[in-house]
């Protein structure tokens, strides 16, 4: 309270030694500023264009900012109507999502309240509202004042610098993702012969989501997991701590488009023994793997636009009695990147197809880099035909592919991927730029040199005799207790 009644005094203070009468001061010599120098029509200079922007960006982590307005007002006192027209000038510059129940907030709305008509008509008035708004409003002019009318209302008319913050624009464009905490049906998991807690594995699995994710610049990823020191960082703002040109980053954190939810079902790199009856001696071998289910659901319209399982089989080592041990650190980390790398390509796959963006001849640039393409892998591309729509629902049905040629992946970055296309079998020329996207990976192809390439084991039974009937098997010299 003393706080207020200081300011106030302060305040009247100022408002007084703006009311007395001042002679103006002498306009500036004439003479003092640069004589006009007069061009001919025939040598009119061309304006200097702006110099291009940089080859690389920087971090566009937004910027804050002053934004004049013109606000209307109304109230049944003068200080009434111009706190209406303060209102109604920080709702025309921020939008109508901004909180205007922030402590900083509260003081802008309620600043010309402690004032008479006298104080808010004086030409100091300006220097008190931007104090008592504590930089939400860093100019201020009153245009007009009427009233009270017939019903004691005043209206007035304002000009305000209102502080703003601007979103980075390439952000603001993208789908914001919210990564929910991984949920679990077991409380521990167990790998090589370690039980790992499964908040750890959680954790951790998704961590290598939300940073895969980031990486790929497709979303605009959002923490959820940090809020309080985020949120320590604003309060600092709030308070008054910092520049009040700062302000105006208040109420601007995003909302989620998107959630993906996911369930760890099983994980797992387990032991399996066997005692050998004949020597006493003890079969060992590993095996496991992982399975996750996932949903990605619509914030607004709580829709659930994919569902479904994703799982791996890690390879087993083969049974031994020599003894053999499982890097347990080593096989956890390769099945959480598995686990991450299957999300994220479930979900890049849904909302954005890999496409070619460029080519040349047959080199081509595609849309996506390491999070959705792998180094050396061949890919089918389909190219894109019209669009089809379901005649009863009127739903689309997505367009007809055609088949048109195999892509090579022969360099990878974060965000692209350059190859060269191999057998197109159709007029590649006649397709639009963005009509070409990669579907499933071919393995067919090096399945079949395997095949063809190695030699016939010498001595191998034959699956047929002479005549072309089956040979019947033959049976195993080894016995059941050897096992």
């Amino acid at each position: 309270m003393k706080f207020h009644t200081l300011m106030f005094a302060s305040a009247c203070l100022v408002l007084g030694a703006c009311d007395q009468t001042v002679t103006p001061a002498a306009a500036p010599v004439a003479a003092s500023a640069p004589a006009a120098v007069v061009t001919p029509a025939s040598a009119v200079v061309a304006p200097v264009p702006p110099p291009p922007p940089p080859m690389v960006a920087g971090l566009d982590v937004g910027k804050t900012s002053t934004q004049a307005t013109r606000a209307p007002g109304a109230g049944k006192s003068l200080s009434a109507a111009v706190n209406d027209a303060i209102r109604t000038a920080i709702l025309q510059v921020n939008g109508t999502t901004v909180n205007l129940n922030t402590e900083q907030y509260k003081f802008a709305l309620d600043a010309a309240t402690p004032y008479s008509e006298v104080n808010i008509r004086a030409t100091g008035f300006a220097d008190v509202m931007r104090q008592q708004t504590r930089g939400a409003i860093t100019g201020f002019k009153l245009d007009s004042a009427e009233g009270p009318d017939a019903g004691g209302i005043y209206k007035v008319w304002i000009e305000a610098q209102v502080a703003k913050y601007t979103a980075p624009e390439a952000e603001a464009r993208k789908i914001k993702l919210v990564v929910a905490p991984i949920r679990f049906d077991a409380k521990s998991f167990t790998v090589g012969g370690r039980s790992v807690p499964a908040t750890q594995v959680a954790q951790e699995i998704r961590g290598k989501i939300l940073e895969t994710l980031a990486q790929s610049g497709r979303f605009a990823v959002l923490d959820r997991e940090f809020d309080a020191e985020v949120q320590q960082e604003l309060d600092m703002v709030e308070s008054g701590q910092t520049p009040n040109a700062q302000f105006g980053k208040l109420g601007q954190a995003f909302s989620a488009d998107l959630i993906w939810i996911g369930r760890i079902r099983s994980l797992g790199y387990v032991r399996h023994s066997r005692e050998l009856r004949a020597t006493d001696r003890e079969l060992v071998s590993y095996s496991g793997g992982w399975a996750v289910s996932q949903k990605l659901v619509n914030v607004a319209t709580r829709q659930v636009l994919l569902a479904n399982s994703l799982q791996d089989q890690m390879p087993a080592t083969a049974p031994t009695t020599l003894g053999v041990s499982v890097d347990s650190d080593k096989t956890l980390s390769s099945m959480q990147a598995g686990i991450a790398q299957q999300v994220v390509a479930s979900i890049m796959s849904s909302s954005f197809p890999v496409s070619i963006v460029s080519r040349d001849g047959n080199s081509v640039i595609l849309s996506q880099g390491a999070n959705a393409v792998k180094l050396g892998a061949r890919y089918q591309v389909v190219a894109l035909g019209a669009e089809l729509r379901d005649p009863q629902t009127g739903q689309s049905l997505g367009r007809t592919e055609a088949p048109c040629c195999e892509v090579v992946i022969d360099r990878v970055t974060p965000t692209l991927s350059y190859g060269h296309l191999e057998a197109v079998a159709i007029a590649i020329d006649q397709v639009p730029q963005g009509g070409l996207l990669l579907r499933e990976a071919i393995t067919r192809k090096a399945a079949q040199v395997a095949t063809t390439d190695r030699p016939a084991a010498k001595g191998r039974r034959a699956d047929k005799d002479d005549m072309g009937d089956p040979v019947p098997p033959t049976k195993s010299k080894r016995g059941d207790a050897d096992w």
